[in-house]
């Protein structure tokens, strides 16, 4: 399974996004640290969910990470990360 498609099924088992998003932004690094040719190392997520109701922004990226951690001890180099509650996305 291609990473974007493993993370896009974690984040729908473990967040039950209102609305997400995974973008594979690797090509736009090529040339930079962390690059490596036909490797999905660098992405954009946004994920709306009731679950980061009451949760600041660095425990919400906590929970992102968290469930990337395995991604991270291999060669996932970036992640930018949104996530919003559904009030703050409407």
């Amino acid at each position: 399974m291609k990473r974007k498609s493993k993370i896009e099924k974690v984040i729908k088992d473990y967040f039950e996004p209102y609305y997400f998003s995974v973008l594979d932004v690797s090509e736009q690094h090529r040339g930079h640290q962390g690059f490596r040719e036909g490797v999905e190392s660098h992405f954009e997520i946004v994920i709306v969910s009731k679950i980061f109701d009451n949760k600041n922004k660095i425990n919400r990226h906590r929970m992102v990470n968290k469930i990337l951690k395995d991604d991270y001890s291999k060669d996932l180099h970036s992640v930018t990360i949104k996530a919003l509650t559904l009030e703050e996305f409407s």
